[in-house]
């Protein structure tokens, strides 16, 4: 919510607590006057009560020594439509508006406190002439967008997640989200696989758009990759050809290859046209000569 929509919002706030007051402040009956208001009118009527501080010198707080970003441990009072009014130990009741409750929308402001619950508050902003005092839920800020880069690395905790990745608090204006792809160099489904709400982790910056006001965060990017499955590993280089043992060696052909090779040769480089009727026999005897003397020298 902008800073406009938030002033409108307060000032309506105010207008709905100057007519309660007005209500409540108005001459009683006589049998109001025997009668104590209600919590109600007088918690609603609290922020218009005079801002006479208590005294400075003895260093108690009062409303003329707050300042904004200041902390306070209060106690919800009364609950209205738009916020909360919260004791923090002055005179004057503090008021949490229904958009200070949180970061995200509020619907209803007893969907996040209820009355008597302790809660943590800052002061947002202090009138003291008119005796008010605007508190939030929201911690302040300690870094804004405009001086987040990318590289930069935080601590966050995870605040929201959804199918498409988580959103993690890195105490800036808004939050940064880390997608899906980047939370763990392992697939998963879902986010939940891998974070839960309030999870801490360390975030790096990934990308900055101040326009839009994003902030992208990348979670494994600050983990150490998984190591390659083994089909990716490096394979032992090939051994060279003068390396191979002589046994693995192309073998030596044989006496009778040889011959047989030979005489194929003998057989393609003669003219058929020149040869007798008496030559092919004769070859043929040659052939059978040379196969029997080579069967017979392997027999040996």
């Amino acid at each position: 919510m902008s800073d406009q929509e938030t002033a409108v919002l307060e000032e309506t706030a105010e207008t709905e607590v100057e007519e309660k007051t007005e209500a409540a402040t108005a001459a009683p009956s006589p049998a109001t006057e025997a009668t104590e208001p209600s919590s109600s009118e007088a918690e609603v009527a609290a922020p218009e009560t005079s801002a006479a501080p208590t005294s400075e010198a003895d260093g108690q707080t009062t409303i003329h020594t707050l300042k904004p970003r200041q902390q306070f441990v209060g106690k919800v009072k009364n609950i209205t439509n738009f916020g909360a009014f919260v004791d923090i130990g002055i005179p004057q009741d503090g008021l949490v508006h229904i958009s200070e409750l949180s970061r995200q929308k509020v619907d209803k402001v007893t969907d996040v406190v209820s009355e008597g619950q302790e809660i943590d508050v800052w002061v947002k902003k202090v009138d003291k002439k008119r005796g008010r005092i605007s508190l939030t839920m929201v911690r302040p800020v300690t870094r804004r967008l405009r001086d987040i880069k990318e590289g930069d690395e935080f601590e966050g905790a995870v605040t929201r997640l959804e199918s498409y990745g988580a959103f993690v608090d890195i105490d800036s204006d808004r939050e940064g989200l880390v997608h899906i792809s980047q939370i763990t160099h392992d697939y998963i489904n879902h986010p939940e696989e891998a974070l839960a709400i309030g999870d801490k982790v360390n975030v790096k910056v990934i990308k900055v758009n101040r326009k839009k006001r994003q902030v992208d965060l990348s979670i494994k990017a600050l983990l150490a990759p998984p190591p390659p499955p083994e089909s990716e590993m490096v394979k032992p280089a090939e051994p060279r050809a003068e390396n191979i043992p002589d046994s693995e060696a192309e073998p030596v052909p044989t006496a009778m290859a040889l011959a047989y090779a030979a005489f194929q040769d003998e057989k393609e480089t003669e003219d058929p046209k020149k040869e007798s009727s008496s030559k092919p026999k004769r070859r043929q005897e040659e052939l059978d000569a040379i196969i029997n003397r080579t069967l017979a020298t392997s027999d040996k």
